[in-house]
């Protein structure tokens, strides 16, 4: 005899369209991730996933240290923000340093149709410093690595936006950068 309890579960899920499936950070809170910048950024999500920043967790599972709250934090995406990465079991789509861990949450973004507002086009040295520390990473070089972290084309070349002292740069796969700005040095 099947349990009358179980039937009416069962029901309530198929009437609601629920499942048992669990839910995905990227139902709720602020993050998109990055297969969704693919849709209009293909060329430097492309890019980005043959960077150390998109094996960087896979890098702590590595050393047995993904549990570590202190180097989770600069390995994931929105760390301990709403929508962001929970642990690997959970949000493992958060993994990674991915777009939205230096452009901001991208939820707006990509619901708004891509408005240029709603998101962070050209970050900068803060953001990477946040994890880049001198007791981390000493030799650490903002204008050398804004350079990389998008990775490269098929040629060779960066596939990015660098804004490197306000001056944005157009690169392969991008239809924004209007701005020109001197050129400063940073860190």
């Amino acid at each position: 005899m099947i349990n009358r309890s179980a039937v009416l579960i069962f029901s309530f899920l198929c009437i609601t369209g629920l499942s048992w499936e669990r839910s995905s950070a990227l139902n709720c809170g602020d993050y998109a991730g990055s297969q969704s910048c693919a849709a209009c950024h293909e060329a430097q999500v492309q890019g980005w996933s043959t960077t150390p920043h998109a094996e960087a967790f896979e890098s702590l599972r590595k050393s047995s240290q993904q549990n570590l709250p202190g180097c989770v934090k600069c390995h994931v995406t929105g760390y301990e923000q709403k929508g962001g990465f929970i642990d690997h079991d959970l949000t493992p789509e958060m993994a990674g340093v991915q777009c939205e861990e230096c452009h901001g949450p991208g939820k707006r973004h990509v619901d708004s149709g891509g408005d240029k507002a709603s998101i962070v086009r050209a970050a900068g040295p803060d953001q990477c410093l946040r994890c880049h520390t001198p007791g981390q990473d000493k030799n650490f070089s903002y204008q050398k690595k804004v350079l990389l972290v998008h990775g490269k084309d098929k040629a060779g070349k960066p596939v990015l936006i660098a804004a490197i002292g306000g001056v944005e740069e157009r690169r392969p796969g991008n239809c924004v950068a209007e701005s020109r700005a001197p050129q400063q040095e940073l860190r």
